[in-house]
């Protein structure tokens, strides 16, 4: 098994951002950027990662922020040149091959997004926080769900797209129908991210 170490992750862990109140709250702009961060992360990891990646966990936990806050992924299993793990086959998340493991990953994903627009971080793998969206009846009231460290300061156009990312993503966890790649483009299409 390999490990990776990372430097300058000088912003803690995202689910430290919406606990702790001495840390500065997460702007929108950083958010998406989170939100496309680790979907492009998933994508070279399922697809590209050499050696391959055997093990992926998305949560706000193991998503650590650096000075940028550029999102990166810390609960990843690669084999090592010697591994006796299960291999992964890269064609599991392809647009061909849509196995459960790649299903579980978009889940996750899935509940991520909801914790970058409602600021809450999940501590049952998503079901507290979804129960709690879908209990809520928010569907009807989108912008009960916003963070408050928000305000407004927020774009509403995006903020509906995030939501339909989110709900295709939390219906691919038994029946995986939109691999990470699918996701990462529609992510990009649509919702922009201003520079600097």
């Amino acid at each position: 098994m390999e490990t990776l170490v990372f430097d300058n992750i000088e912003n803690g862990s995202l689910k430290e951002h919406f606990n702790d109140p001495l840390k500065t709250p997460l702007n929108w702009k950083a958010r998406l950027q989170i939100a496309v961060g680790v979907a492009a992360a998933l994508e070279y990891l399922l697809l590209f990662s050499n050696p391959p990646v055997y093990h992926v966990s998305i949560s706000s936990s193991n998503i650590m922020l650096d000075d940028n806050f550029t999102a990166k992924l810390t609960d990843v299993g690669l084999l090592s040149s010697i591994g006796t793990y299960v291999q992964m086959p890269h064609s599991s998340c392809s647009e061909e091959c849509m196995g459960q493991e790649c299903g579980n990953i978009v889940f996750q994903l899935g509940v991520l997004i909801l914790e970058l627009v409602t600021g809450q971080s999940s501590d049952q793998g998503g079901t507290d926080l979804i129960q709690w969206v879908q209990g809520s009846r928010l569907s009807s009231s989108i912008h009960m769900m916003i963070d408050p460290d928000l305000g407004n300061n927020y774009d509403s156009k995006e903020l509906k797209e995030l939501l339909v990312v989110a709900r295709l993503c939390l219906k691919s966890k038994n029946n995986p129908k939109f691999p990470v790649p699918q996701v990462f483009r529609f992510l990009q299409k649509k919702v922009h991210i201003p520079q600097g």
